[in-house]
Formats: C-alpha cells, sequence, structure tokens
C-alpha cells in the first residue's frame, strides 16, 4: 500500500530543526541591526570620499590671504624715516587639487607714525587702483596716473581720488611686521572691501 501524500506533508519531518520561539522575531532584529551597522559604516567611509570630491569646489585659490603676512622686519621702518614698500606675498597658492608655489597679492606701504606705532596703506590708488609711489622730494605719496597726491599719514590731499589711501590691519611680532591684506572698490567716496 502506498502512503498518502496528503498525510505524508502534514507530518512533521524528523529531520528537521525544532522551531526556535520568537525564531522570525529575532531575524527580523538582527536584518534591522546588521542594515544598521552596514549604513553607519557606509556613511562613515563616504565623508571622507565626499571631502575629497568636493574640495576644490570650497577651497580658496590662494592660502593665507586673510591671515596677515609677514612682510617686512620692524626695523626697516624708523621713526621719521622714509615709507618702505613691502611686497604682500601668501605662502602657497591652489588650482584645484594642484597646490603651487608663492602668490603674490599685492604691495603695501609701511610708514612709523609719530606715536611709535606703524601702520600700513595699500600701494594702489583709491581713484583707480594706479601703483602710488612716494615722492622722498614733495613728502607725500603721489599717483602717476592722474596726479592724486596723498600725505604721509594716507590721508588725501587733492587730484581725483575721493578718499586717502586704504589703511590695511598691521600688527608686530617677534620684530615681524604682519599686514592683513584686501582690496577695495576704487572711486568711491566710501571705503569698501571687495
Amino acid at each position: 500500500m502506498t502512503p498518502d501524500p496528503a498525510a505524508q506533508a502534514e507530518a512533521p519531518d524528523p529531520a528537521a530543526p525544532a522551531a526556535s520561539p520568537g525564531g522570525p522575531r529575532r531575524r527580523g532584529f538582527l536584518k534591522a541591526l546588521s542594515l544598521a551597522i552596514g549604513a553607519v559604516l557606509s556613511a562613515a567611509m563616504a565623508v571622507p570620499v565626499l571631502r575629497y570630491v568636493l574640495f576644490p569646489a570650497r577651497a580658496r585659490t590662494v592660502d593665507s590671504g586673510d591671515e596677515p603676512i609677514a612682510v617686512a622686519d620692524e626695523g626697516a621702518v624708523r621713526a621719521g624715516g622714509p615709507p618702505v614698500r613691502a611686497e604682500i606675498v601668501a605662502a602657497a597658492q591652489r588650482d584645484g587639487w594642484a597646490k603651487g608655489g608663492p602668490a603674490r597679492l599685492g604691495a603695501c606701504w609701511l610708514v612709523r607714525a609719530p606715536d611709535g606705532a606703524i601702520r600700513a596703506f595699500t600701494a594702489a590708488c583709491p581713484h583707480l587702483g594706479c601703483a602710488v609711489e612716494w615722492d622722498a622730494g614733495a613728502g607725500k605719496f603721489r599717483c602717476p596716473c592722474h596726479a592724486s597726491a596723498f600725505g604721509v599719514g594716507g590721508d588725501r590731499e587733492w587730484g581725483p581720488a575721493k578718499r586717502g589711501l586704504d589703511p590695511l590691519d598691521v600688527r608686530v611680532e617677534g620684530g615681524r611686521i604682519l599686514v592683513r591684506f584686501r582690496r577695495f572698490a576704487a572711486d568711491r567716496a566710501r571705503r569698501a572691501p571687495i
């Protein structure tokens, strides 16, 4: 006699493991736990990859432009002496992922005030941005382009410039003069950094 297939389907298989209490719930918890751990690890690995990919988009073109840059020794600017012209050069320049050598930002004039403090002015005329030069005979800064003149303190004396020379933040550390470079909008009466 042949066994009934329906009866065999209902009978438990003696080789199968016994069902554990709470089996489906525990499997669901373990599945959710492994997915959460995988998500955390994936996010942790994605952060450096995204920083690498997005770095050039957020990077400044020139490093150190916002920070003070050493331009001269303090002893170079003497009381009662002529103003000293100094180049402002950033330590590094970036172009995407490449980092290059020094980058020239501009120039400034350093003057020691009667009280002993050192002052710095941009070397660009506030009229149209021509390079201002020191005229030792007249004791004035002069713009060779449109004949503006400025006193040793940076104040406007005559010419088409609508304001005096633009001052820069300056400080002395360890015998070195540090200047924070800024550009200003030209041909305006009010000073506006750009």
